[in-house]
């Protein structure tokens, strides 16, 4: 008996824990900037915009009204690619990040987003 609810108990954490994926809000995905960046709250939504092509065919001005300004990386920058903070990641103590995730959106030459996919500075 005990056997058979510790395997319930399991099953259960394990469901729950597996599927954090949340479907894309853009009021969400904008409150979840700035400082609120280190929460994973952009990260539970990023799956759903790239399956859902949400930001593919989009021009610039219509990606930045639905997400927000791009960040800046350091030697990175290119007008055709821009890249949008999706979570920091810190050690306790550092006031560096030890890791940053991205949403890198192409441009094509039509000005359109063709290609967005995870960059990760790990």
């Amino acid at each position: 008996m005990i056997y058979r609810l510790g395997l319930l108990f399991l099953a259960i954490i394990f469901l729950f824990s597996c599927n954090r994926d949340v479907k894309f809000n853009s009021e969400e995905w904008k409150k979840a900037g700035g400082e609120n960046i280190t929460t994973d709250k952009r990260s539970t939504m990023v799956n759903d915009l790239i399956e859902r092509e949400i930001l593919l065919n989009k021009t610039e001005p219509e990606i930045l009204k639905m997400i927000g300004y791009p960040s800046r990386l350091h030697g990175q920058e290119i007008d055709s690619i821009k890249y949008f903070a999706v979570q920091e990641y810190y050690s306790w103590g550092d006031i560096d990040p030890k890791e940053m995730t991205f949403l890198k959106i192409i441009f094509g030459k039509d000005g359109k987003s063709n290609s967005i996919e995870i960059f990760s500075t790990k």
